[in-house]
Formats: C-alpha cells, sequence, structure tokens
C-alpha cells in the first residue's frame, strides 16, 4: 500500500523551521506585453498624424490670412485707381485745358493776320525717306545687336 508523502515542515518538529516565501515576480504573459506595445505605438501614430493635421490647418490659416489682406490691399488700390482716371479726365478735358490757358497763362486765340501757313513739297520728303531692303534689314539687325 501506498503511504503518504509527506513534507518536511508538516512534522511538528520542524515546525520552527518555516519555509521562507520567495520573491518572484509574477509572470508577464508575453502576449499582454504586446499588447502594450501595441496600444503605445497606436498612441504615438495617432499624435503624429494629429501633429500633421494641426500643421496643415496653421498652414492653411495662414494663406487664408494673407489672402484677406491682398484683397484689403487690392481694394484699397482699385480705389486709387478709380481716383487717377477721374483725375485724368480732368486733364485731359480740352475746355478746361483752354480755359486754365486764358486765364492763367494769358493766352488767346491767334488773329487773322499772326496765322501763317508752310507748303511742303510732298515729293522731297518722300525721296529723303526711303530706304531700301539692306538699309532696313541692318537697321533691324542693329536693333536686335543692341539687346544683347
Amino acid at each position: 500500500m501506498l503511504a503518504e508523502k509527506l513534507e518536511y515542515y508538516q512534522y511538528p518538529e520542524f515546525q520552527e523551521v518555516v519555509k521562507p516565501k520567495s520573491k518572484t515576480k509574477p509572470k508577464v504573459h508575453r502576449s499582454s506585453v504586446l499588447n502594450k506595445q501595441m496600444y503605445l505605438a497606436l498612441a504615438i501614430s495617432i499624435l503624429i498624424t494629429s501633429l500633421f493635421i494641426l500643421q496643415g490647418y496653421a498652414k492653411i490659416t495662414s494663406v487664408r490670412l494673407d489672402i484677406t489682406r491682398l484683397e484689403k490691399e487690392k481694394s484699397e488700390l482699385y480705389k486709387v485707381r478709380q481716383e487717377l482716371e477721374g483725375n485724368l479726365e480732368g486733364l485731359k478735358n480740352t475746355a478746361l485745358i483752354a480755359e486754365q490757358a486764358r486765364t492763367y497763362l494769358g493766352m488767346i486765340y491767334p488773329e487773322e493776320g499772326q496765322i501763317s501757313y508752310v507748303a511742303v513739297n510732298n515729293s522731297t520728303f518722300e525721296d529723303t525717306h526711303m530706304f531700301s531692303l539692306t538699309d532696313k534689314v541692318r537697321n533691324v539687325l542693329s536693333i536686335f545687336s543692341s539687346l544683347f
């Protein structure tokens, strides 16, 4: 028959010698370590993605500010242009020019005896301005060579 196996600390004479409890770390399962690493990697990737998105929004905001500034500058320049065009129309008005010439400069229209006509001979004028084809080519080439 079989005898019961007793450990030495079960005997009363060995009661004083108590087996010390060992301080062993509980075994950490590999799957829980992998889960923690996976969560950490996921959190880091979400953080990096969020930073890129925020950078994009910051860039969009700066571009919108630039657009607003340029539109304001455009409207101001348009007002200046309208004002200058109005001034130009006033300066091109021949009646106003004639009035200012009479009042400020003392000018008057010429009388009949003050007008003299000069006759121009058309044939001599045409002869002096006639160029040969080679002269025209030379002029064009000299213009282009002066640009470089």
